[in-house]
């Protein structure tokens, strides 16, 4: 086995990463876990933060848009309704594509370590 798959196989063996585990079922909550642990956590947290933001600033657009009797004032409020909405729904899809990039990381680490268990055993035999 070559010094690669050797460093590769006891890295692998040592790390207490939870992206190393052998599970096969990951589902949606561990994987919005592991987001707020990963190398990324602070900008998933200030994603989060600015969805709700302006989660509640479209509710107040939408509230004042109810409110008011003038068109014009109800342009300016939806206008401020639909921005906020669209604002919302990418960030939203970035923080899917990035719970899609934590899955397969995890899919890569645990084929490596099935990679470095094979070169290992074929170099035992």
């Amino acid at each position: 086995m070559s010094d690669l798959n050797k460093k590769i196989l006891d890295a692998m063996r040592n790390s207490k990463d939870e992206l190393v585990a052998t599970d096969d079922d990951t589902g949606l909550f561990k994987l919005i876990g592991l987001s707020f642990k990963g190398p990324l956590r602070f900008t998933v947290m200030f994603v989060m933060l600015l969805v709700v933001v302006f989660v509640g600033l479209a509710l107040y657009c939408a509230w004042q848009m109810l409110g008011t009797s003038d068109v014009g004032a109800k342009v300016d409020w939806a206008a401020g309704l639909v921005v906020s909405f669209i604002i919302v729904g990418l960030l939203r899809l970035w923080y899917f594509l990035e719970l899609n990039r934590l899955s397969i990381v995890r899919e890569v680490k645990r084929v490596e370590l099935q990679v470095a268990l094979l070169a290992e055993r074929l170099s035992g035999e």
